[in-house]
């Protein structure tokens, strides 16, 4: 579902850069080469993309966040404190005093409950996200007080989620925003929201433009003290080399996302930097077990043919030439219970076992489907064509639909999509980001492709209220053991992220979820 890669036409880049005016003239103002394609909203009750989570941390804060240097920690944020209940059903959390939002009003505990519950009841993608939550409760201007329907371990991961951030209630209010149980169909707020912020963070959003560029400046009145930079600018840019060559010439100061093989190239211009980040982000191919939906890959032999027909280390070590990872299902490398001994390995001869068991000896037609963002960093039509060679040894006929990111994704996401290769980008680094999302019929990725396989089900909602670290373990073992032999999300690649930025970068910072923190980052003359 989501992605992170550089598109757009190079015209659509020169026309956003021209429209900062003398912005590139600011020595403490930094212009990110990023996909902004792929936005369908700044709102944060509504946003499910990835790009949102890169303007949300800048603009937005949560109550508490887990740290770059420790994703298995969590820190303070807008909340001082919090106390969890010991039935694990209440949790208690004091905010901070003297916060404000970028309007000048204080933050209080109503904004807190106004926003989470504005989230639920918009009932929007990332409204998930609440389903633990029963109650919120302002309990006076500093003091939240949150009941959960069930004990949820993950719900302090929940928490840092950017869906998750306090808004400023009154300024949303007077924009047409509401939280009452119709939110759904009377809160007009959305326009707004995207051309505006109501946030406390670092920075404040000033414009979004649609396939073209997102606009911040700094928020003088922060309260941890302003940031270095005085605005931050994200552009659109056509590929890789484009966005390289506009950092050579000094027109950019960041390209997110670069392709691998321009990685030497970086390293040898003494100008610039090279910055590696392990994302958990996972590229998988999906295929609809549904047999309206899926056609032929309603057969599990013929879903497990595919898994075996992709030259995987063609991918990897090939196409990506090392700078990236696999897993065996939908829990990337370096969450609990992660096992990548299970995964898929190329075996054409048990794909055409499995396709004559199928009834499709003489070959098979599939349509595979992809947002022309790429995936792991290579191009759309690169990786497009892989697969379909790799596909077509195995007398597996694909057809590749590459489509603009945004109708990718509507299309995705409204079950017409027979076959695709996605990627889900994560909120917060619990198990349950993945397995929530990749097993029931009803929410995320598996409702997109129809997937309704009840022993995937069974192992993650048991291990979703597991407290216990071995048993945990072993559950989401049988998770993934699930998941291999249904076949219905296989990963390709685990990315890693490089990033290549000008030498006067200072701290820059990679984190797997909203990627870039602009507020440590700082820009020498």
């Amino acid at each position: 579902m989501r992605k992170r890669f550089l598109l757009a036409a190079v015209l659509v880049f020169c026309l956003s850069v021209f429209s900062l005016g003398t912005s590139l003239a600011q020595d403490d103002v930094v212009i990110v080469a990023a996909d902004v394609q792929d936005i369908i909203t700044l709102d944060p009750a509504r946003a499910y993309e990835t790009t949102n989570l890169t303007v949300f941390h800048a603009v937005y804060e949560t109550l508490i966040n887990t740290p770059a240097s420790d994703l298995t920690a969590f820190e303070p944020g807008l909340a001082a404190s919090w106390e969890v209940s010991e039935d694990g059903l209440v949790y208690t959390f004091k905010l901070r005093e003297g916060v404000t939002f970028v309007s000048g009003n204080p933050l209080r505990a109503e904004d807190v409950r106004f926003s989470w519950v504005r989230l639920k009841n918009i009932k929007g993608s990332p409204s998930f996200y609440a389903d633990a939550v029963s109650a919120v409760e302002a309990v006076d201007d500093l003091t939240v007080k949150v009941t959960l329907s069930a004990p949820t371990p993950a719900f302090l991961s929940i928490v840092t989620v950017p869906s998750l951030s306090v808004l400023d209630s009154e300024v949303v209010k007077a924009n047409g925003g509401t939280d009452a149980e119709d939110a759904d169909v009377t809160d007009t707020a959305g326009p707004w929201l995207d051309q505006n912020s109501a946030g406390t963070g670092p920075f404040t959003l000033t414009g979004w433009t649609p396939n073209t560029q997102v606009t911040m400046v700094r928020n003088d009145s922060y309260w941890q003290g302003a940031a270095a930079l005085a605005g931050v600018t994200l552009a659109q840019v056509n590929d890789s080399t484009t966005a390289l060559q506009q950092l050579e010439r000094g027109d950019v100061d960041i390209v997110d996302n670069i392709e691998k093989d321009l990685a030497e190239q970086v390293t040898a211009n003494s100008s610039l930097k090279l910055e590696q980040g392990q994302s958990l982000n996972l590229s998988y191919i999906a295929m609809s077990p549904n047999e309206t939906l899926g056609g032929p890959l309603g057969s599990k032999d013929v879903r497990q043919a595919v898994a075996y027909s992709i030259d995987y280390d063609g991918i990897l070590d090939g196409l990506l030439l090392g700078y990236t990872d696999r897993p065996a299902a939908m829990l990337p490398l370096g969450i609990q219970g992660s096992d990548p001994s299970l995964r898929y390995e190329r075996d054409l001869a048990k794909a055409a076992e499995l396709l004559s068991a199928a009834g499709f000896a003489d070959g098979v037609d599939v349509t595979l489907s992809l947002g022309s963002g790429g995936i792991c960093g290579i191009p759309a039509e690169t990786i497009g064509a892989k697969i379909q060679a790799d596909l077509a040894e195995a007398k597996i006929n694909a057809t590749v639909n590459i489509m603009q990111s945004s109708n990718f994704l509507t299309d995705y996401r409204a079950q017409k999509l027979q076959m695709v290769l996605g990627t889900w980008t994560p909120d917060y680094l619990d198990a349950t980001m993945w397995s929530d999302y990749f097993s029931y019929p009803d929410v995320g990725p598996s409702f997109r492709i129809m997937l309704d396989v009840p022993e995937i089900a069974a192992a993650a909602a048991a291990g979703a209220v597991e407290t216990d670290t071995a048993a945990r373990n072993a559950l989401y073992l049988d998770y993934q053991k699930a998941h291999v032999d249904a076949a219905v999300f296989v990963p390709v690649c685990q990315n890693r992220i490089l990033v290549a930025t000008s030498s006067q970068i200072e701290n820059y910072v990679f984190h797997p979820v909203y990627f870039f923190d602009f507020y440590a980052m700082s820009k020498s003359s």
